[in-house]
């Protein structure tokens, strides 16, 4: 599902000996600014987290104060190729990064270690698969995380316990926010799609509430769960949606009354040429009736010979 997000601050580095893992990268200017604001010096750094919605690898970008965290997406349009100053850098690749809310990467970790009882925050975000996980216990985002938790105990503690209700909460707010910013940028919704109104020729935004909600539903799912996925949209109370595909599919594998009458109707016409109808009486066919013209032709007939008589034996 096509995803909207801010424009990006463009910032290409480039490097005359492009090394061979170089990248070309437009990085949110936020990112940077943050690093001056908290360190004065350093750069982002590019580390590998769990992703909230797949649990596999996926790659982050942290400010060097790991206060904020931003998500790297990989664009690759195929065959394409980059001219930097005086070289040519044959993969096409682009690298784009836009801020997430580091709650989202915290989510997984209470939804299956802290159900039952609260754990302390420095020990559920330990995870050896991806050691760099830790970092997000400097996340200013995290000071928020009551919003979707329990907190037990006292402040040195910092232990949570999942809370379903507060997350619903939560992630109906975080929906109806990006419904809200759809609407502002005059995206045009139609049949799954997002698309400038700008760019729509002689068409109206006329999308309803809910189709930009169940679209926004469907941005904020890709950082959740399937599971919490489903119970997000009925959480939102949006109406079953029935694509055309499953409407086609309804009505071929039960065809309304009509359908069927035409179709008996059909098999009885393609039917009645070819089989006897044994419940009606028998029709004689009425006896041929000739002309006074042909009547003579045959009488005249009646006393030639056939033309191969002549070419008989004597």
């Amino acid at each position: 599902m096509p995803r909207v997000k801010a424009s990006p601050k463009k910032c290409i580095k480039s490097n005359l000996q492009q090394p061979a893992n170089s990248w070309v990268f437009l990085l949110k200017g936020e990112a940077l600014e943050l690093s001056e604001q908290y360190t004065g010096s350093g750069t982002p750094d590019i580390v590998t987290l769990r992703h909230p919605n797949t649990g596999e690898s996926a790659v982050f970008l942290f400010s060097p104060a790991n206060n904020s965290v931003q998500e790297v997406l990989t664009f690759n349009d195929g065959k394409r190729s980059w001219f930097i100053d005086e070289t040519v850098k044959s993969d096409g690749k682009m690298k784009l990064s836009t801020p997430i809310d580091p709650i989202f990467l915290v989510l997984p970790y209470l939804r299956k270690y802290c159900i039952t009882h609260a754990v302390p925050l420095d020990q559920l975000l330990r995870d050896e698969e991806f050691p760099e996980t830790e970092r997000l216990l400097k996340s200013s985002g995290l000071n928020y995380l009551g919003l979707i938790a329990d907190r037990k105990g006292d402040e040195e503690l910092n232990a949570y316990k999942y809370n379903e209700e507060k997350t619903l909460n939560w992630l109906k707010k975080k929906t109806e926010r990006v419904s809200e910013i759809l609407k502002q940028k005059n995206i045009h919704i139609n049949s799954g799609a997002a698309v400038s109104a700008n760019f729509v020729k002689g068409s109206k935004n006329d999308s309803d509430n809910d189709s930009y909600l169940r679209y926004a539903h469907g941005i904020v799912s890709e950082y959740l769960m399937d599971d919490l996925s489903q119970k997000l949209l009925k959480f939102l109370n949006l109406p079953e949606e029935v694509s055309p595909q499953n409407l086609k599919r309804k009505s071929l594998a039960t065809p309304g009354p009509e359908a069927k009458k035409s179709k008996i109707e059909e098999d009885n016409k393609g039917s009645s040429s070819n089989v006897l109808d044994l419940s009606k009486p028998e029709i004689k066919p009425k006896p041929l009736t000739l002309s006074a013209k042909d009547k003579a032709r045959v009488k005249a007939a009646s006393g030639s010979k056939s033309i191969s008589s002549f070419f008989k034996k004597s």
